[in-house]
């Protein structure tokens, strides 16, 4: 080989050319409708999500409100007037989400009868819910004795609404 053959050679030599980087942009119709309607989907979930976040705030009031009640009746001071609070609580939960025509008027039996109908349980009408028409409609010196005697009755029944409220159908 003769020294001379060799540099026209490297000098024919190119740098590799590269090809222009691939667009984001989708180039077909098919791609801008699957665009749209992945967009459209986002935004309907989006809003589907944020209505029934709206639909159950009123769980959330409810539940801090229960929490806040519970705390109160282990202060000898706020136990009476939390344990009126808790029947009233319930009745303006079941106002918040039910027609007020249907709900107002129940007491008793009817009212017990409703609350397990709502969420598919037996605890109002065979278990501590039964608690609440006393709760109620007594006086306070027998809810005092009442707090006394079935302190377990009250932890229960305080379990059992906070599971209506999580778990109620309207």
């Amino acid at each position: 080989m003769m020294p001379g053959t060799i540099q026209p050679t490297l000098d024919q030599l190119h740098d590799i050319v590269l090809p222009s980087p691939v667009s984001w942009i989708p180039q077909t119709v098919s791609w801008w409708v699957v665009l749209i309607l992945i967009l459209i989907l986002l935004v309907w979930s989006g809003h589907a999500i944020y209505t029934r976040w709206q639909a159950n705030r009123y769980r959330r009031l409810a539940l801090n409100q229960l929490c806040r009640l519970e705390a109160d009746l282990t202060v000898p001071d706020r136990r009476l007037s939390a344990l009126t609070e808790v029947p009233v609580l319930l009745k303006q939960t079941v106002l918040a989400c039910w027609n007020r025509r249907e709900v107002a008027s129940l007491s008793g039996d009817a009212w017990l009868r409703f609350l397990d109908e709502s969420y598919g349980g037996k605890g109002f009408t065979q278990g501590p819910g039964r608690l609440l028409p006393t709760l109620a409609y007594s006086p306070l010196s027998n809810l005092e004795q009442l707090m006394e005697t079935h302190p377990s009755d009250m932890n229960g029944l305080i379990q059992l609404i906070r599971e209506w409220i999580q778990r109620h159908h309207v």
